[in-house]
Order: structure tokens, then C-alpha cells, then sequence
């Protein structure tokens, strides 16, 4: 049977401020596990263990539907990661590995007039939080302001934080991913490097449509998915393209999005079932490039 979400206020969702208020108010609210997972993940590093650490920027934006409509909607914005890098032709959000030295020292700076990252009223909830969430909420928020900078071309300057959610810990890699939210202020002519094939817009509504979900298959010719007990498919959201092709959306970004979507509007997302659409994809060879198995 089709389970239908409950449709999001579209009132919301065009008043920039108050979204931009309601989410932080949201996410201020919700249990981070930052500081416990920093702590395992420094343990690690003792016990020549290293498992990685990574600041992720789950960027919002706002623009037209179309030429033809004048009321500006919430985007999320994500990036397609070239055949340079491992996880070649995921969407995933910008950012990237945990560079201790020189994310400390930004976070140092992120509450400062020099680089305002962390303020305003997402400073105050920040704050609220014991010491240690706090210092690590600004690390991994300056992780993600300089991979997304250097990945796409965000400035600092050009992005409000809205706030943090859970870690995200990967099945194939020995990596866990700390995301935080940003407001995309103004539009700026994106500078991506050779880690992204090219930058992936979906509306928000997108995800609250039924009929953009898939169950998402994979093919490869290595025997990992067996070691690692895998299920048997992942829920995924097809997205068509210009173009007429389709980008699929799986794994830890949709986990990311999802979660993200279901702390801040509270409502119920479609559910994935066995009658939704099945969808596969060959992976390259190059896709486990780096991998470090638990």
C-alpha cells in the first residue's frame, strides 16, 4: 500500500526568515553525540586504529521553481563526486576528512568578526550545550566551511549555521560523518574542484513526493557485500534530470536528509515498499578507493 506523508506548510517554506528561525529552534533541540564519537575517534588514533572524521555542510538554498514562478523555494544543495575520488558518482553533501591543526585553528576564529561561522541565535543554542559538544560542534563546523570551500567555492562569509545533527557512521569505510546546517545567503558562481562532476539541486518538497522513492540495488564485482552483511537493497529518491536522465540519492546523504527533515517538520516521510520502483547501478571500480574496513 502507498503511505502518503503529511504535506509540509508551503507557507513555511517561502518565508525564508521564519524557516530559517524554525529550524534553528529545531535542531537546538536535538541529542548530538558529537563529543562521545570525537573522543572514540581520538582513541583510535592512539591505537594506530585511525578511524576518520569528517565535517559535512548540508547546505539550504533558496531559489525560483522555474522561470516562470515568483516565489523562491528551499533547495537542498548537494554535489556529484567525480571518478577522481572514492565513492565516485555518490550525492553526497560538500565536505570532507577532519584536518585537526588547521580546523582548530579556524574554530578558533568561528565565533570572531574575522570569520563570523558560528552567531546570532545558533551561537546561543550552541552554547546551551555542555563544553564539550560545544568545542566540537565549532571543529566540525569549520571542517565543513573549508572543505566546502575548497570542494565548491563557498565562501564562509556567504553561509549562516542553523545548527548540528547525530553523526553518521559508514558500513564500507571506517568513517563517521558529523553534519551541520547551513543557509546559503546570496547566489555565487560556483568554483568546483576535480573531487565534483557537478552540483545536484533538489527542492525540499521532493522528499515529501511518493513517488520520487526507489528501492536502490547495486552490482559490483567484489565479494564485500557478503563480509558485510549488506541488505538487499537501500530506499533511495530518484531524481530526474533536465536531461531526462536520473541521479539517484542513497546511502548516508539520504540518511542525513531524511533524518534532518523528519527533526524539523515532524511529520512522517513516505515509506519505501515492496510494490516502489527498483533501481540498480554498477558501481566503478574505483569506488572503494582508500577503503579501511572495520
Amino acid at each position: 500500500m502507498n503511505v502518503k506523508a503529511k504535506e509540509i506548510d508551503p507557507a513555511l517554506l517561502q518565508q525564508r526568515d521564519s524557516l530559517h528561525r524554525h529550524i534553528e529552534a529545531k535542531l537546538a533541540d536535538t541529542s548530538l553525540d558529537y563529543a562521545d564519537q570525537l573522543t572514540f575517534i581520538k582513541n583510535t588514533w592512539k591505537e594506530h586504529q585511525k578511524h576518520l572524521a569528517a565535517g559535512v555542510f548540508l547546505l539550504l538554498e533558496y531559489r525560483e521553481a522555474s522561470p516562470s514562478s515568483d516565489d523562491p523555494e528551499p533547495y537542498f544543495l548537494l554535489i556529484k563526486r567525480s571518478a577522481t575520488v572514492a565513492q565516485s558518482g555518490d550525492i553526497s553533501c560538500p565536505g570532507g576528512m577532519l584536518n585537526p591543526f588547521f580546523d582548530a585553528l579556524i574554530s578558533y576564529f568561528s565565533t570572531t568578526r574575522l570569520l563570523p561561522l558560528l552567531r546570532g541565535e545558533a551561537l546561543n543554542y550552541a552554547r546551551r550545550r555542555d563544553s564539550r559538544t560545544f568545542r566540537a560542534i565549532r571543529l566540525f563546523l569549520a571542517n565543513a566551511a573549508r572543505e566546502s570551500w575548497e570542494e565548491i567555492g563557498l565562501s564562509p562569509f556567504n553561509v549562516s549555521f542553523l545548527g548540528a545533527l547525530p553523526t553518521y557512521s559508514l558500513r564500507l569505510f571506517r568513517r563517521t560523518i558529523f553534519p551541520v546546517v547551513g543557509l546559503i545567503k546570496h547566489p555565487w558562481q560556483y568554483k568546483s574542484n576535480s573531487e565534483v562532476e557537478k552540483i545536484i539541486e533538489i527542492p525540499i518538497k521532493a522528499f515529501f513526493n511518493p513517488g520520487n522513492y526507489g528501492r536502490f540495488y547495486f552490482q559490483v564485482d567484489h565479494s564485500w557485500q557478503e563480509e558485510d552483511h549488506f541488505p538487499s537493497y537501500f530506499p533511495c529518491l530518484i531524481l530526474k534530470q533536465k536531461d531526462e536522465t536520473e541521479e539517484i540519492l542513497w546511502g548516508a546523504t539520504f540518511n542525513i536528509i531524511t533524518n534532518f527533515l523528519s527533526v524539523v517538520f515532524e511529520k512522517s516521510l513516505p515509506m519505501v515498499h515492496e510494490n516502489t520502483r527498483k533501481v540498480s547501478k554498477t558501481f566503478p571500480r574505483n569506488y572503494l578507493k582508500s577503503r579501511n574496513l572495520r
